[in-house]
């Protein structure tokens, strides 16, 4: 069960797609039965966690912290309380943007044209437009 996995968490980090089932996955209940030295991490996909939830657990000390990568709307609305609230650590959602993300992307692109080329590349990994 989720929730009696997360209430014995010091930290959650979640990264999953956001779908009907994950939307408002993390909501003021689930806040609610974790410890209160807990941060949560959403790395992941903003309306995972319930924003007003989250802000309201934070305030009345039911977890510790949380950072926050992603926000359900993005940008997030400079009235957004998270943006500050002293609990939150905040990150650009960049992490593909990084020098060393950057820089191994072109090197593997370069690398598959030239497998392609050269008649290396597997074709089941060629997408077909």
């Amino acid at each position: 069960n989720f929730q009696d996995t997360i209430q014995k968490m010091d930290y959650v980090s979640l990264h999953m797609p956001l779908t009907d089932k994950t939307k408002n996955l993390i909501n003021i209940e689930v806040l609610g039965s974790m410890k209160k030295n807990s941060i949560i991490i959403n790395a992941s996909r903003g309306g995972i966690i319930n924003e007003i939830d989250l802000n309201e657990a934070l305030n009345k000390g039911m977890i510790f912290g949380a950072g926050l990568d992603v926000f359900e709307k993005e940008p997030p609305s400079p009235s957004n309380p998270l943006l500050k609230n002293k609990k939150v650590f905040l990150s650009p959602h960049s992490a593909t943007f990084s020098e060393e993300c950057i820089e191994r992307t072109s090197m593997e692109t370069i690398q598959n044209i030239i497998d392609f080329f050269d008649g290396k590349l597997d074709r089941s990994m060629i997408v077909k437009f």
